[in-house]
């Protein structure tokens, strides 16, 4: 009899391999949160430095169990580097970048090469970040 069942099943190879792979990779499907539950999804952001200190007050999505409109949260963030504070964060929904003042292209050119940040991401509502830092690079050389 189990001679006969793996004569069987060894005839349907495809569907043992679809079963396995269903049964491999619907657990972690199942048990991924979305990413707004487990990363602060960022928006737009507030940038003000104050010598060696960044404060960054930045407008977030705010997690809603099962609500049909888009909530948002203010949060601010203080240190001295972008790339700690920035850590934890996904930038690939940030459309807006403000600074207090002037632009500050060190921040502008980290931000740049930070991972998911888009180079279409306005600055202080002008000109994106690609523009910016072409224009200013072809007045460094």
């Amino acid at each position: 009899m189990i001679k006969r069942t793996l004569h069987y099943l060894w005839g349907k190879k495809f569907f043992i391999l679809i079963l396995a792979l269903v049964l491999i990779l619907l657990p972690n499907t199942i048990g991924h949160e979305m990413q707004v539950l487990s990363t602060t999804v960022i928006t737009q952001m507030t940038i003000e430095r104050t010598g060696d200190e960044i404060q960054i007050t930045a407008e977030k999505f705010k997690p809603t169990a099962g609500a049909d409109s888009v909530s948002y949260e203010t949060i601010t963030i203080t240190g001295t580097d972008i790339r700690q504070m920035l850590a934890d964060t996904s930038l690939a929904h940030c459309t807006n970048l403000q600074f207090k003042s002037e632009p500050d292209l060190a921040i502008l050119h980290t931000l740049y090469h930070y991972r998911d940040l888009r180079g279409n991401t306005k600055v202080n509502g002008n000109s994106t970040i690609n523009e910016l830092l072409k224009t200013y690079d072809n007045q460094a050389h």
